[in-house]
């Protein structure tokens, strides 16, 4: 968690704080937390509470969280048959989970969303962002457009990296799944950023085509990708969510991956699940 991060929880569960309180908080200087509180009051997250006597020195302000300010919503859309299933999830801006729900579609048109999104609202505040997950499909940049003209706000594609990817300095996440290309993400001075298309990079096989069963190719190509991305953007944790790893082949791409590596010395090495697809729960 960055430091910004800290201080929207701090004022998230203490109802209010003064810049001193804030800066310890956060484990940065009173100045440093003093130019992250304008900015944050700035964007309208903070606002000033009033003043609180020092102790014989002069009045301090006490900030506080406005809390209907910031709200993003996931949309998780993948196929459920011949049907499409989509996740809608609200989050604050410290990506804690406020409500969700699911909803399961016949077809996924522009306006097909609506009505459901439109009850939603009076529970969210103020949409700053709305994500979507892909896959979905080529009704994605008509779905996008009409979203952001509706709500007035960014509406963006996410990459599944992106979905799971921890806010934690120096920490790469790595999604791999069947029949699908990697994607991967990389949270770096107090931002989240989107790796490239790692699709390009030189594999001894298609990763669409790659068949999971077999072993050693399966250790090789995550092997050859994960000492590729130590090597270009130097992680300090790397975190690899993925639907096929057994513990045999985890200890595998370990062993692997540190001697591609060698000598220099492997980031911290992580094995996740695959978040699971959108629920069946319908409300």
């Amino acid at each position: 968690m960055n430091a910004e991060d800290t201080i929207r929880r701090y004022l998230q569960t203490h109802s209010e704080a003064t810049r001193p309180q804030l800066a310890a908080a956060a484990g940065v200087s009173t100045v440093r937390a003093g130019q992250m509180v304008a900015r944050l009051c700035r964007a309208g997250e903070l606002e000033e509470a009033g003043l609180q006597a020092s102790g014989g020195g002069r009045p301090v302000m006490l900030y506080r969280y406005r809390a209907a300010h910031g709200v993003r919503l996931l949309l998780h859309v993948a196929r459920s048959g011949r049907a499409w299933a989509v996740r809608a999830e609200l989050r604050d801006l410290c990506d804690a989970l406020l409500h969700a729900e699911s909803r399961h579609y016949a077809a996924l048109a522009a306006t097909s969303l609506d009505a459901w999104l439109d009850s939603l609202r009076p529970r969210t505040g103020r949409l700053q962002e709305i994500c979507i997950l892909p896959p979905a499909g080529d009704s994605a940049p008509t779905l996008c457009r009409h979203l952001a003209t509706r709500y007035a706000c960014p509406v963006r594609e996410l990459s599944p990296a992106e979905s799971v990817a921890e806010h934690t300095e120096e920490t790469l996440t790595l999604c791999l799944a069947r029949a699908c290309k990697p994607s991967a993400a990389f949270f770096c001075g107090g931002s989240l950023r989107p790796c490239g298309p790692l699709w390009l990079l030189p594999m001894p096989a298609e990763w669409e085509q790659l068949d999971y069963a077999d072993h050693t190719l399966a250790e090789e190509m995550t092997s050859r990708l994960l000492a590729i991305l130590c090597c270009t953007l130097s992680p300090r944790r790397m975190v690899l969510h993925a639907d096929f790893l057994s513990p045999k082949l985890i200890a595998r791409i370990r062993f692997n991956t540190s001697a591609k590596l060698r000598p220099l010395p492997p980031p911290e090495l992580i094995f996740a699940e695959l978040p699971n697809p959108p629920g069946d729960d319908t409300v």
